[in-house]
């Protein structure tokens, strides 16, 4: 088999052989290369794509949990507020409704005393607990 392929090989029937066997190897090598590059860009898209959906996911979870804190501290003024509530109507019930102003409608020092408080009552249950939290990257 060797002695017929040196055989072949000689004249021009060889070069055209030796030609044709080269060209295959030199076809083969080429594909080969290309499949392998082509199979090493899929990987790297698809580890791209992991990378961002990962990304994704953190930047969900950041947000989340900021939304987490706000609705806590919106609860907490929630229930301050509530709590706030009936001490400025029990302050109204006591000083308006118990003791209305007189005709010529002159409130005594008391009465602007307790009104003063009330609002700085109102006013420190609206004042917010700290500032929100804003995301700077947007």
């Amino acid at each position: 088999m060797i002695a017929g392929l040196l055989k072949m090989l000689t004249g021009w029937k060889g070069y055209a052989a030796a030609g044709l066997l080269g060209a295959l190897l030199l076809g083969a090598s080429v594909g080969a290369i290309a499949w392998y590059g082509n199979s090493q860009r899929a990987a790297g898209r698809a580890e791209c794509e992991e990378a961002n959906r990962v990304a994704s996911l953190e930047e969900f979870k950041t947000e989340a949990e900021r939304l987490t804190g706000l609705s806590g501290d919106l609860q907490a003024r929630i229930d301050q507020l509530a709590a706030t509530w009936p001490q400025v109507i029990e302050r109204y019930t006591r000083e308006i409704v118990q003791r209305p102003l007189p005709a010529d409608c002159v409130r005594d020092p008391g009465r602007v005393r307790a009104t003063n408080d009330a609002i700085d009552a109102a006013n420190a249950a609206r004042q917010p607990q700290r500032a929100v939290p804003t995301d700077s990257a947007r």
